[in-house]
């Protein structure tokens, strides 16, 4: 006999389980196990089995399109195309990582390393901040105007980093400013940019570009016009929750905060740029012109960022969602998270619960998502970790649960 099933229901007793009729030809699954659907109920029996590419005790487990990344032992590793593995970078720890792509990198963050990967290396996210000035006096010579003079380094790697409270020195008429005792700058570095201000002034301007083994160096007049614009920025810091790319920012959470860094700058961030939430951030979701916010409580939508006025930040359920559980449907018109009211759907303007009034779902306190397409039809597949009963499903089903995953 053939049976045309119609999603899953374990919030009623199977007995009440509705009769199918001739407006609505479709039986509820009970439970279902080892089969997929089709797009009118009919099963496929059995379900896409799977081929091990690799044998370890990994976690964090990133792929793109050109590259597959992954963490076992302390050290995050890349899987080539032949199943073998190097390794990126060391002593990450056995904290869970989280990920994001921009363009042709992937930045990655946990709790012990930050980094992105580019070019086929691991590499720093962001360019350190040099920890303090370069010593500096009046030179003899210069030919600079009396009055007083700030200065200020960065250091130029993949990005230009940050810098500290200038220092200043006052000269004489005709002297110049006299720097030494540079700090010594990590050996990525490829270049020491040196910032001076105008007489009495303290806004800074680009004097030059030099390099990174300078040990002194004297400013004279020069004329300068390009002004320093990443005073007191910093790069991000390591992270606890989860991150996301999301027009030309970066968003990432350290337990209830939500941070950002500043516009295509990646590496770089302010004091400030933070938003505090009720409680720890679970899952950050980008949609067009929208940010979801999940945190152990609620949901929210963020709206108007970069706009002239603060954002709009919405609550629109409370209900946990669960971490890591973020993904995309390819063709980019909705997200999906999973939470404690199920699968739940994201786009632009609303949010959909696709399974919470049937299927009751187990909670997770971690997962992750995916959709996969299969002969021509997209499937929403989610696998979760540390997973509690819910109490909206019959009491029969969840006993029947419970002996299933006692074996």
């Amino acid at each position: 006999m053939k049976i045309t099933l119609n999603g899953m229901n374990n919030r009623a007793k199977p007995e009440a389980l509705p009769t199918p009729t001739p407006e609505f030809p479709y039986h509820r699954a009970r439970n279902a196990v080892n089969v997929l659907f089709d797009d009118v109920g009919n099963t496929r029996m059995p379900r896409p089995g799977r081929t091990l590419r690799y044998a370890g005790d990994c976690h964090s487990l990133y792929a793109t399109n050109d590259v597959t990344l992954f963490v076992e032992g302390e050290n995050l590793k890349r899987l080539n195309d032949d199943d073998t593995t190097e390794i990126l970078l060391s002593g990450v720890g056995d904290h869970p990582i989280s990920y994001c792509t921009v363009g042709d990198t992937v930045y990655f963050a946990c709790n012990a390393a930050t980094g992105k990967f580019k070019d086929g290396a691991a590499i720093e996210w962001g360019t350190h901040v040099p920890p303090r000035q370069p010593d500096v006096i009046a030179s003899k010579f210069g030919g600079l105007h009396a009055g007083t003079y700030r200065v200020a380094i960065t250091w130029i790697g993949d990005e230009e980093s940050g810098t500290r409270n200038s220092a200043k020195v006052t000269i004489a008429e005709g002297e110049g400013v006299y720097l030494y005792n540079f700090p010594t700058p990590p050996a990525y570095v490829s270049a020491i940019g040196v910032y001076v201000s105008s007489v009495n002034s303290k806004e800074l301007y680009l004097y030059g570009e030099f390099r990174p083994g300078l040990d002194e160096l004297t400013i004279n007049r020069r004329i300068c016009s390009i002004p320093l614009d990443t005073q007191f920025m910093f790069p991000p810091s390591p992270i606890s929750g989860p991150m996301v790319a999301h027009y030309g920012r970066i968003y990432y959470a350290i337990d209830a905060v939500l941070f950002w860094t500043e516009a295509f700058r990646y590496g770089l961030q302010k004091a400030g740029n933070n938003w505090l939430f009720d409680s720890p951030i679970q899952t950050i979701v980008s949609c067009p012109n929208t940010l979801y916010v999940g945190t152990e409580k609620t949901l929210s939508k963020i709206t108007l960022i970069d706009n002239d006025q603060p954002p709009d930040i919405e609550v629109l359920q409370n209900c946990k969602t669960v971490k890591g559980s973020e993904c995309h449907n390819p063709d980019g018109e909705f997200a999906y998270i999973m939470s404690d009211r199920g699968f739940l759907q994201l786009s632009p303007d609303k949010v959909v619960e696709i399974s919470y009034t049937q299927c009751a779902i187990p909670f997770f306190k971690r997962g992750a998502m995916t959709v996969t397409e299969y002969n021509g039809l997209n499937y929403l597949v989610f696998t979760g970790q540390d997973g509690t009963q819910n109490p909206l499903a019959d009491v029969a089903y969840n006993a029947a649960e419970l002996a299933r995953n006692s074996l």
